[in-house]
């Protein structure tokens, strides 16, 4: 079962795999990226990050798809991460319904990004694919860490247009 699927453009790092993992009780972690497979150095800090008793599985966002599609681990309690909110939406579109929840956070600056948060920056298509998601029933939040205040659409918006 998905638990949620979080979209961080660092994907794997200490909070993630502290906080986040023992607050959804997650018992696999499935990394969803493309480059990620080219990058040994990245796979073996990624390795290191996974907390003990955590499965970690490192997959393209097409081989992501096919595990969430696979009714063997129907058991587990799955976190998976993108680290683009287009992926995100891309994985979603290739799992059907899947995916009930959305955590965006550790989403960093760049060129034609607002800051929503503390330290979270979205675009113009981050804001379209959080439409989209949304639009189809998806439940969609931004949230730094377990403890910290919950964003909605409205709010990442309202943020987004100040």
């Amino acid at each position: 079962m998905i638990k949620i699927l979080r979209v961080d453009d660092r994907l794997l790092h200490g909070q993630v795999a502290v906080a986040w993992t023992n607050y959804y009780k997650a018992d696999v972690i499935l990394i969803a990226n493309n480059a990620m497979l080219q990058d040994k150095a990245m796979q073996v800090a990624f390795k290191l990050a996974t907390p003990p008793g955590v499965t970690l599985s490192m997959k393209s966002l097409d081989g992501a798809a096919a595990v969430i599609n696979n009714p063997k681990h129907a058991s587990r309690t799955i976190m998976v991460i993108t680290k683009t909110m287009k992926d995100a939406e891309y994985v979603i579109g290739k799992t059907g319904d899947a995916v009930k929840e959305v955590l965006m956070g550790g989403l960093r600056s760049g060129a034609g990004k607002k800051q929503i948060d503390m330290n979270s920056y979205m675009g113009e298509e981050d804001i379209a694919v959080m439409n989209r998601l949304e639009g189809q029933g998806i439940h969609l939040f931004m949230q730094a860490d377990p403890t910290s205040k919950k964003l909605s659409c409205e709010d990442i918006r309202r943020n987004y247009n100040r």
